[in-house]
């Protein structure tokens, strides 16, 4: 087999190729001569997935996303983990996150690991709070009469709404930031803010 037959004599005959300075494809064939098995030899495209498939998309949590309303629910929650902490210290946390997030799950205690002392386990409230809507504050938050612990752990950009939120209502110290490919955990503890 010659295979470069055409390059050095292009009066020989063949089809000279696109390295020896004609204007043609690989497969000899000249500019808008149809393939026989590239496009229009199949069935039409379905014009919605070209129409999706073509659609600018703005990297996630970007301004140009929109709301956070419009994503999916999963990529819009916040595991929170509240600890640390006392009945009342726990409610004044959860109060905040619930007036601002409506879409928050009702808390559900978390059995302790180990006993602090016998008899008396710590306890743990967990929530998934849902960061598609928000409500502005209406007024002071309660005040915790002691620290609270909160550890946050979802996608970044909801983590850093719910952290704002509570950051907002109570002085943060922040104790710890873990980072993933697209995920954020953050823990926090949380106290009365001085200044309401």
């Amino acid at each position: 087999m010659d295979t470069n037959r055409g390059h050095e004599d292009p009066g020989r005959g063949g089809a000279p190729l696109p390295d020896a300075g004609a204007m043609v494809d690989e497969h000899g064939r000249p500019p808008g001569e149809p393939s026989r098995t590239g496009t229009g030899a199949g069935p039409a495209a379905d014009p919605g997935r070209v129409d999706a498939a073509r659609a600018p998309r703005a990297p996630q949590g970007s301004a140009a996303e929109g709301p956070v309303g419009e994503g999916p629910v999963g990529e819009a929650e916040v595991n929170v983990l509240v600890s640390h902490c006392d009945r009342e210290g726990a409610e004044a946390v959860l109060g905040v996150l619930a007036k601002a997030f409506p879409g928050m799950t009702p808390p559900a205690p978390v059995p302790a690991r180990a006993a602090a002392a016998p008899g008396a386990a710590p306890s743990i409230w967990a929530v998934t709070v849902d960061v598609r809507r928000r409500v502005p504050a209406p007024g002071p938050p309660p005040r915790p009469a002691s620290a609270v612990r909160a550890e946050l752990d979802g996608a970044a950009e909801p983590v850093r709404r719910v952290r704002a939120v509570l950051e907002e209502a109570f002085t943060g110290e922040h104790l710890g930031t873990v980072s993933g490919e697209h995920e954020l955990q953050v823990a926090l503890r949380l106290t009365a803010r001085a200044d309401v």
